[in-house]
């Protein structure tokens, strides 16, 4: 730390910005040429030359001989090669977040717009300002509706409804058979009547009759 002190405690910070950002710039471009060289092993298959892994996949190689991940090797792979200049950069992080979040097809916008704003600025552009442009491109995600969970039926409350509904079907029952039982006694009295009146109709005709002999 004294080290340091003695170097920058003079300097101003935009200064000590300055070196900053050309570390920064140094370190993306040793990583592409990382990158490079690991790909052109990957292509030729010389990784296999190191006899550790003569029968080892690529994807072996690299994350036990460089501790690097075969995805975050693939997204730094592919951030270089196809947006070179805009990984050095922003860095291939940037580049494979935009992808993940915007899709791959919105990556070359994003950036566009980027640049745009970065060459109106006289200072770098921050990352906030760089994530507000990606997060004006994400995509939109298609919240499902969640899933209702399943109520547990009771059947107690079930069977003493459907108990009540028959009880009710059972009394309508009763009361039609009764209704139907009174229309037949009903019938019978006017056919008994009937057959009265028309006996006492005949009496009287045959009464007539004989007054009239």
């Amino acid at each position: 730390m004294l080290r340091l002190k003695k170097k920058y405690d003079e300097k101003k910070i935009v200064e000590v910005e300055k070196e900053i950002d050309h570390f920064k710039k140094h370190s993306n471009s040793a990583e592409k040429s990382m990158v490079e060289t690991l790909h052109y092993l990957e292509t030729t298959e010389r990784f296999k030359e190191n006899i550790t892994y003569k029968n080892s996949s690529f994807d072996v190689y690299v994350k036990d001989r460089f501790c690097i991940t075969p995805t975050t090797y693939q997204n730094m792979r592919l951030a270089y090669h196809n947006f070179r200049d805009e990984s050095l950069k922003y860095g291939p992080g940037f580049i494979n977040a935009v992808k993940k979040n915007c899709g791959a097809e919105k990556i070359g916008a994003v950036l566009k717009e980027i640049k745009e704003i970065d060459s109106k600025s006289k200072k770098p552009i921050s990352r906030t300002k760089m994530s507000a442009v990606m997060d004006k491109h994400r995509k939109v995600k298609v919240i499902p509706n969640p899933v209702q969970p399943k109520k547990e039926t009771d059947w107690k409350k079930q069977y003493g409804i459907m108990k009540s509904a028959l009880a009710a079907t059972e009394k309508e029952l009763v009361t039609a058979k009764e209704q139907i039982q009174r229309l037949k006694d009903t019938v019978m009295r006017l056919k008994s009547a009937q057959t009265a009146i028309e006996q006492a109709a005949m009496a009287f005709r045959d009464e007539g009759k004989q007054l009239a002999a």
